[in-house]
């Protein structure tokens, strides 16, 4: 068992590195949801990073709500079979991020580093938010009969789904 959960883990970090986009999920004030996406940074302990601008409707509902679902998939092209494609979608903490601090600073030169030099262009604007969307705990799918529960700080700990005692650290 826990060879197959070190697997797992192994392959969701795959997933998280190649990431440079993810679907986000947010929900208005009257429950109504919307998807929508943005280019994404992950950093070391599985947050994740989106500099969006607020006339985008995505931004005032995850502001609002404080919450928000990521997914990140598996490219197309790459899939074995589009029925079976691999992904992480997980629940969210939304917090912004102020824009005068280290903080702020750090991240978005992290942001340009990873997804290029669009970010340095728009990180002037002063009508975009950084936002980072911390996961509480999510689901993993790696093909038919491979969906796994990730939990934990950073996502590192994976059990099957629905609970069970079987877990991994």
């Amino acid at each position: 068992m826990s060879e197959e959960f070190d697997t797992a883990k192994k392959e969701m970090g795959i997933l998280l590195e190649r990431v440079r986009s993810a679907i986000l999920a947010s929900v208005d004030s009257k429950s109504q949801p919307l998807s929508s996406y943005a280019p994404v940074w992950v950093d070391d302990d599985r947050r994740f990073h989106v500099y969006i601008s607020s006339l985008a409707k995505h931004t005032s509902q995850i502001k609002r709500s404080g919450v928000a679902s990521v997914m990140t998939i598996e490219d197309e092209s790459d899939a074995e079979n589009l029925f079976a494609r691999k992904r992480l979608t997980v629940d969210c903490r939304a917090e912004v991020v102020d824009r005068g601090s280290e903080d702020w600073g750090e991240t978005m030169a992290l942001m340009e580093k990873r997804l290029g030099e669009t970010v340095s262009s728009l990180k002037g604007m002063t009508d975009f938010d950084l936002i980072r969307l911390t996961p509480s705990e999510g689901r993993l799918v790696l093909g038919f009969g491979r969906a796994y529960r990730v939990f934990g700080r950073g996502l590192r700990e994976v059990g099957y789904v629905g609970g069970g005692g079987h877990r991994s650290k």
